[in-house]
């Protein structure tokens, strides 16, 4: 989906799920066409992107949450296997050099007055 009818100006006027005889041209569904005529605009939401940006926070959470169980002993990193382990470590040791980079950056002590 979706195949698209278009009248004499080109402009989409129906969307059909399957190929028809008046609406053999299949478009994706993020076509601008196809987003016009359902009425999304350049400012609507872009759920494919949201969902992206959802799941990089959704990473923190489960991050965050697991350093939280292992900090109160409910679950130990060895109980994870082995790869989850290094994952794990590897990101907490990224997550680790972003910081430093970041209070490098912002610190005020050389401010310019």
């Amino acid at each position: 989906m979706p195949f698209v009818k278009r009248d004499e100006s080109g402009r989409v006027v129906a969307l059909f799920r399957e190929r028809t005889d008046e609406a053999a041209e299949y478009l994706p569904p993020q076509h601008d066409d196809v987003r016009a005529f359902v009425g999304a605009t350049d400012s609507a939401r872009d759920p494919e992107a949201e969902f992206f940006r959802s799941d990089q926070s959704m990473i923190r959470v489960f991050e965050d949450l697991l350093d939280a169980l292992i900090e109160k002993r409910t679950v130990l990193l060895t109980d994870l296997p082995e790869a989850a382990q290094k994952k794990l470590l590897d990101r907490k040791k990224l997550r680790s050099e972003l910081t430093r980079i970041g209070e490098i950056l912002s610190d005020e002590s050389d401010d310019i007055l």
